[in-house]
């Protein structure tokens, strides 16, 4: 996982490189006037803005992804996202979902992101994570990533 600021961006940029058409996109294209709806960025790279109510606490659960890496980033309000690395002992809740790369776990994060206006974290298929903690609306940008087009193997 990698929490940062967009301003942080050329930073971020020497680790990895790749994620500049990614950075140019949310700089670019994205502000609160942007209508919820998924964007193709290219064949690699699509973006999902919505604007978003708190889950109830019984459904701020675990997901993980395995063939997209997650870049949360909050367009407006604040968002709250629950984590934790992963491990083979997770409950699951819903076995994964190939079609819509996704699995859910019964565990419960062990640590909490608070993100504001600006502000990004990044999702490995390695972290689980809970989106929406929150106790406000927050308009958001998920960038999804293909894994192979970040790590290059």
């Amino acid at each position: 996982m990698l929490v940062s600021s967009l301003k942080n961006h050329k930073k971020i940029l020497k680790f990895f490189p790749q994620l500049d058409i990614v950075f140019d996109f949310l700089r670019k294209k994205v502000s609160a006037k942007v209508p919820d709806g998924k964007i193709v960025i290219n064949k690699n790279i699509y973006a999902v803005i919505q604007t978003c109510e708190p889950k109830p606490k019984k459904e701020q659960i675990l997901e993980k992804h395995k063939k997209y890496i997650d870049l949360q980033y909050v367009i407006s309000g604040k968002e709250k996202i629950g984590w934790k690395y992963f491990n083979k002992n997770f409950t699951t809740l819903k076995r994964y979902n190939s079609k819509k790369d996704i699995a859910f776990y019964s565990d419960k994060p062990e640590t909490f992101i608070n993100l504001k206006k600006g502000e990004f974290a990044i999702f490995f298929p390695e972290d689980t994570h809970a989106p929406l903690c929150c106790d406000k609306p927050v308009k958001k940008c998920i960038v999804k990533i293909s894994e192979s087009f970040l790590v290059k193997k």
